[in-house]
């Protein structure tokens, strides 16, 4: 199996079936990942961190197309445990998978920051979307691409930086 030319439902195949059914929702899709990892290692090899790395779909892609060292942090134990199994199987070395909270890590050991869909507890779901928004949250990839050293320094980003915005409103973040 080559993780460069794999299309969604392939590489969804390697999960079982109530990860299959997750992944139109939950996980990164293929051209996603290749379009962010190019975006995130536009300068060549780099450290990116997945932030809330799901099943890791976006960690196996990232790392199958690059040499850089990309690292997905997962607060769920299955997931880490899943994604650790898949990249054994694909043998990709320059892959980390970390079962815990990313806010306890430190941001300077990563050169880039990817999230998708990563912060789902955090979501308000009384909060509706406007049939009529302009809008699209399937089209916002939030890249981050810049060494940080606390979670501060990713909620304050400076204009100068390349990001997707998403409206606040749509998200609740305490820290």
């Amino acid at each position: 199996m080559d993780l460069k030319v794999i299309k969604d439902d392939d590489f969804d195949a390697l999960y079982p079936i109530k990860m299959k059914k997750l992944s139109g929702t939950h996980w990164t899709p293929v051209d996603v990942a290749k379009k962010g990892m190019a975006f995130l290692n536009e300068k060549g090899q780099c450290s990116v961190l997945d932030v809330g790395s799901g099943a890791g779909k976006f960690c196996l892609i990232a790392a199958a197309i690059s040499d850089s060292t990309v690292t997905g942090v997962e607060q769920r134990e299955s997931l880490v445990q899943l994604s650790r199994k898949l990249a054994g199987k694909c043998k990709l070395q320059n892959l980390n998978f970390i079962h815990g909270d990313f806010v306890k890590l430190d941001f300077r050991d990563y050169d880039s920051f990817y999230f998708f869909n990563s912060l789902e507890e955090n979501i308000n779901l009384t909060d509706k979307l406007n049939k009529d928004s302009s809008v699209n949250l399937g089209s916002i990839i939030p890249i981050l691409s810049r060494s940080v050293q606390s979670l501060k320094d990713c909620l304050q980003v400076p204009e100068s930086l390349p990001t997707v915005a998403m409206p606040q409103r749509f998200l609740k973040i305490t820290y």
